[in-house]
């Protein structure tokens, strides 16, 4: 027998028909009946919704349980211990900022046009520096001070 993927729709399917259903508010304190009438679509959407929710409330669940049954532990360990391993259970990745200064020696060359010589002025050249990390995400600003000729 041949398997597929494909998806077969009934020929009497449609998503756009009106549909009229029963729905009783149990938190209400009379419980309240009523009958809605909405499109298929309405309704296909709520019911996907639905499971998405109950999917992401059993996770959550599942990660209290595994606090709850790791609390006994912490007793026993340090707070940045106890942290690490809410976090890991969360699947939360927290980070801390670290400031940092560094001096660097940067040198180089520009070629100027021998017209240009006599007018040239070291200060008009533009001079970007960029840092890249691999490892991590890292924004800086750098200035630069005391550009200078060596010639």
């Amino acid at each position: 027998m041949e398997t597929t993927n494909e998806t077969v729709v009934p020929a009497h399917y449609n998503p756009n028909q009106l549909v009229t259903y029963k729905v009783i508010d149990l938190d209400a304190t009379d419980q309240t009946i009523s009958y809605p009438t909405v499109k298929v679509t309405d309704i296909e959407w709520e019911l996907e919704q639905k499971r998405y929710n109950t999917k992401n409330l059993a996770q959550y669940i599942s990660r209290v349980n595994d606090l709850e049954n790791r609390l006994p532990d912490y007793l026993e360990m340090d707070s940045e211990e106890i942290i690490a391993d809410i976090c890991s259970i969360f699947g939360f990745n927290p980070t801390k900022q670290v400031e940092f200064e560094a001096t660097a020696r940067i040198t180089g060359t520009v070629d100027v046009p021998l017209a240009d010589l006599k007018d040239f002025d070291i200060d008009s050249i533009d001079l970007y520096v960029t840092v890249d990390s691999y490892a991590y995400n890292i924004d800086v600003d750098a200035e630069i001070e005391d550009l200078t000729r060596t010639d």
